[in-house]
């Protein structure tokens, strides 16, 4: 349901309610600190607990039913699910760095309205800071959302879940996901950094 929000959102706002960029209040981002924010994210407690937790629920409802819920049932899940965390964080640092993208979220804070800094929510998903200046389209978010889950679906899930559409619909809710989390960014307690979880089946 929080996906599809986010999904549709930007039907829903008008150009004025989303703001160009706010002016860059971290350091430039250089090749070194990309790699270090990348390999941070990998092993990271947030992004192991919720592949964990990911797993346990696809393990309560059976997904994919191919699985089982046995012993093995919950490993082949949650191996999946890393899986898929860990291609579409290394394809996003190869096309951010590539397209010279920084994908860190550019918080607008208390000053601004909340349609405001909900819009720079929504457009974060597509479109972020360029390491060149001024805003690029997010090339390593998509990519890497719509990507990892086509590789998963035609390596390693069941047949019930190689189905093109399942592709669209994964990434998307993918895509949707890391939008949801700057939103934690935007309206949550500031916090120094934060790194991006990994993201559920729908």
């Amino acid at each position: 349901m929080f996906a599809a929000v986010l999904l549709l959102a930007p039907m829903c706002i008008s150009a004025q309610d989303i703001p160009a960029a706010p002016a860059a209040v971290m350091p430039p981002l250089d090749g070194k600190d990309r790699m270090q924010a990348y390999l941070k994210s990998l092993v990271s407690p947030t992004a192991i607990l919720s592949n964990v937790l990911i797993a346990g629920y696809e393990e309560a409802r059976n997904f994919p039913h191919e699985w089982g819920r046995t012993g093995t049932g919950f490993e082949k899940r949650l191996g999946s699910q890393y899986a898929q965390f860990f291609l579409d964080k290394s394809i996003e640092l190869g096309f951010g760095a590539i397209h010279h993208e920084d994908n860190r979220y550019m918080r607008l804070g208390d000053g601004s309205s909340f349609m405001r800094r909900f819009g720079n929510v929504v457009k974060s998903t597509v479109v972020v800071s360029s390491t060149n200046g001024g805003q690029t389209i997010a090339l390593g978010q998509i990519f890497g959302a719509y990507g990892s889950w086509a590789i998963a679906s035609q390596v390693w899930e069941p047949p019930s879940e190689q189905r093109t559409s399942r592709i669209f619909l994964w990434g998307s809710v993918d895509l949707a996901a890391k939008g949801g989390y700057n939103l934690l960014k935007e309206f949550g307690p500031r916090k120094k950094s934060l790194l991006v979880p990994a993201t559920s089946h729908p």
